[in-house]
């Protein structure tokens, strides 16, 4: 309707089409990756990429037009299931964890006040409360990141300094680091073992670093793209200036990725 509606692809002045196909994420979250219902799921929807085509085809024209397609994440199989197979699989017990690391930070710092907020594998300090006790914050984020890796399903621990001062380079501390804002996140960030999520036992999620969550697919199709495949590791921020290399214009302002030059024709 859109591409009717607004004449998509009708003359010179390039025009972009956002889709997004939502129902695999849906289904995927509700039964997990290797279920028979995202199986059926991911066959539905390559009916509707090819009902897809076949409209650009017949409007736009056969080789007129460019298609990329990619995901905003993968997802980790399900924990449950995956133990049931004696993989190192488990759930990450939250409430559990809060309540354990407040009874340590109340015997050492002799309040209850300064954790604010734990939320996204982020531990928020209350840092008027931190100057209320005049304690130096480095102290408290070091103090819990000591006591917290020893606990059940703690992989890694990273505090705010460390992200700020530690140049990382490589593995799923650099991800962390690419991820750490200095003013929006928080002040100790830990990484769950692999397998380990905090969600129900009958479905699956997402939102590590690690490579079942970040491994997606990406492909481009049509006008300007050479045939052909690749398994070398590219970013999803490198779509931007492919994009515009192939339209001839400038990089967005906020880009951060390069062109993909074994993408394209010329």
């Amino acid at each position: 309707a859109a591409i009717t509606a607004e004449s998509l692809g009708k003359d010179e002045v390039t025009d972009f089409l956002a889709v997004s196909f939502s129902s695999t994420d849906y289904i995927g979250h509700q039964f997990g990756v290797n279920s028979i219902e995202v199986e059926d799921t991911y066959l539905r929807l390559d009916k509707d990429l090819e009902k897809l085509f076949n409209f650009l085809d017949q409007e736009v024209g056969k080789g007129a037009y460019t298609v990329f397609l990619t995901a905003d994440h993968g997802a980790v199989q399900v924990p449950s299931f995956l133990k049931a197979q004696n993989i190192p699989a488990g759930y990450f017990d939250g409430k559990a964890f809060k309540e354990r690391l407040e009874v340590s930070m109340k015997s050492k710092f002799k309040t209850n006040k300064l954790i604010k907020n734990i939320s996204n594998n982020q531990i928020f300090l209350d840092h008027s409360e931190v100057k209320r006790i005049d304690e130096d914050v480095d102290d408290i984020q070091e103090f819990i990141a000591s006591e917290i890796i020893n606990y059940i399903h703690i992989d890694k621990v990273f505090t705010a300094e460390t992200l700020a001062t530690t140049d990382f380079d490589s593995g799923i501390a650099e991800l962390v680091q690419n991820g750490y804002h200095q003013k929006h996140s928080g002040d100790v960030i830990f990484v769950l073992e692999p397998a380990v999520i905090s969600y129900s036992i009958t479905g699956s999620t997402h939102g590590s670093g690690l490579t079942y969550d970040t491994h997606i697919p990406i492909l481009f199709y049509g006008n300007g793209i050479k045939q052909g495949a690749s398994h070398e590791k590219v970013n999803i921020v490198d779509i931007a200036p492919t994009i515009s290399s192939l339209l001839g214009i400038a990089f967005p302002n906020g880009c951060t990725g390069v062109t993909l030059e074994e993408v394209l024709e010329n």
